[in-house]
């Protein structure tokens, strides 16, 4: 990831550019966000694939946003430890 760029944020939603990631990371984070009960929207567009950056937006219920977006990538951290945890298991 090259970098985030804030492009609004509100006290339940926010907007981030998300410079040189795709499809792969945007769905995980996204899948990630909609576990959040208070989360009411998770969703994100690339315009050009290949040519534009993905435009990720959230909005919460009652919480703020970047709370959200923090324990989004938190589960998504332990979701990645765990397969690496198992999958290092199995190929011993």
């Amino acid at each position: 990831m090259s970098g985030i760029k804030v492009l609004r944020k509100t006290k339940h939603e926010l907007e981030l550019e998300i410079k040189g990631e795709d499809h792969t990371f945007l769905n995980a984070l996204k899948s990630a966000l909609l576990q959040n009960e208070d989360v009411k929207i998770a969703t994100y567009d690339i315009e050009f694939p290949g040519i534009s950056d993905p435009i990720l937006y959230l909005r919460t219920k009652d919480s703020d946003p970047i709370e959200a977006l923090k324990d989004a990538s938190a589960l998504l951290s332990k979701q990645c430890d765990e397969f690496k945890r198992k999958f290092k298991k199995k190929a011993q």
